[in-house]
């Protein structure tokens, strides 16, 4: 035990950097773990490769944009915003932008300068990296953590478990986290997938029909087995050769569960009530009488959705417009309004963007990150039972939880 560290931590994704590097800068002595050549494996996909940092907003949106324990975040957030976020990456040569929905990229729009960045704060503050190191044990020796990896045994006085969640393994997250904090006594709140595509019910052919169709401005609802309405958000959505996907089905996830039977609702046409289709398709039939329902609705559907969509209330593609009865024209409204997209499923948790659920947030202290059960023991990033919405607000969770750790770490 002569060689002991101020600071072991596991994990070198967005939380484990973050907090490696300010303990580092309060001049602790630092070690640093991750199972992958290099840090930051998973920060190299986001944002489909370009890295959405955070998002540019104020802490009260950032707040209303984490689905799960918001609340617990609020000191994290107040230490350490996105301001603050932007002021490090900027001050550490990664000039930034701002894009649709307050998007924050680096202006390079490539996510490795922000590797080589914190690969360059690793090697200038002498934090010592122990890369393609698998951390297969810990332990407490009186005040002192004994970490067991692949290449034999380091001590520290304080750990940091930073090893994200369950979500892309190909990028080293497993689940280890959880295994680590359960060790220490911690709880684990049910793991699911979060930010993920979902699998419908409908034909093969169908699903390979609709695929690559892209919808916007529509509106998507989610009705749970006690048909409440748990979701609502208008956006875009992509069908896919197994279901569903794009913005506002991602979104929908995270209210979901794994083992529960829904109904997602979708609105074609939101921007008009019932009444205005009514009154408009009354004018088409008049104007088109002659020609199909199913070229008619080309005025209002993309051609590749109508067959599917007349099939499903059994409406004949080519009966003619002005042989529509007046039942038909209702089914047809209340189609546009409430087409049932057919949910089977949840993608699998590993292609899920985020993981939903983990280290029961009540065991930890919202003000340092400190373990209420293990002195010295820090928990931090997507190991928690925090998840948020699309559009930077999960980096910024494990960067404002991590920044929290570091700062109260003595």
């Amino acid at each position: 035990m002569n060689n002991i560290y101020d600071v072991a931590v596991v994990g070198a994704g967005a939380a484990g950097l973050i907090t490696a590097v300010h303990c580092a800068k309060n001049g602790k002595k630092v070690i640093l773990y991750d199972k992958n050549k290099y840090p930051g494996r998973k920060l190299r996909i986001t944002g489909k490769g370009r890295c959405n940092i955070c998002n540019y907003s104020d802490n009260e949106n950032i707040l209303k944009n984490i689905v799960h324990n918001s609340k617990f975040m609020y000191s994290s957030l107040n230490n350490y915003s996105a301001i603050d976020l932007i002021k490090f990456f900027n001050d550490n040569g990664i000039k930034t932008k701002v894009e649709r929905g307050n998007r924050v990229f680096p202006q390079s729009d490539d996510a490795m300068e922000i590797i080589e960045m914190f690969k360059n704060l690793i090697k200038d503050l002498n934090i010592k990296f122990k890369n393609e190191t698998i951390v297969k044990d810990i332990e407490k020796v009186d005040e002192t953590f004994k970490i067991i990896t692949s290449s034999g045994a380091d001590y520290a006085k304080n750990l940091v478990i930073a090893c994200g969640g369950m979500s892309y393994k190909i990028t080293g997250s497993n689940g280890d986290g959880y295994n680590l904090a359960q060790k220490f006594g911690h709880s684990i709140k049910p793991i699911k997938a979060s930010l993920v595509a979902m699998n419908t019910s409908l034909d093969k052919d169908d699903r390979l029909e609709l695929m690559g169709l892209s919808l916007r401005n529509v509106e998507v609802s989610v009705i749970n087995e006690k048909k409440r309405k748990i979701f609502k958000e208008f956006g875009e959505m992509l069908f896919t050769h197994f279901g569903i996907s794009g913005p506002i089905i991602l979104s929908a996830s995270s209210y979901m569960s794994t083992n529960e039977a829904y109904k997602l609702i979708l609105d074609l046409k939101p921007a008009l009530s019932e009444d205005q289709l009514d009154n408009k398709l009354i004018l088409l039939f008049e104007e088109e009488h002659l020609k199909s329902i199913g070229k008619v609705l080309e005025n209002l559907l993309p051609k590749k959705l109508i067959n599917i969509f007349l099939n499903s209330i059994n409406i004949d593609y080519y009966k003619k417009a002005c042989d529509i009865t007046k039942s038909e024209r209702a089914s047809i409204i209340n189609n546009l309004k409430h087409f049932d997209l057919k949910y089977d499923s949840l993608r699998d948790i590993d292609e899920a963007i985020i993981t939903a659920g983990g280290v029961n947030v009540k065991e930890i202290d919202p003000k340092t990150m400190e373990s209420k059960l293990v002195k010295n023991l820090y928990i931090v990033g997507e190991v928690l039972d925090i998840d948020a919405l699309t559009g930077g607000y999960n980096l910024q969770i494990a960067f404002s939880t991590a920044y929290q750790a570091a700062m109260n770490i003595e």
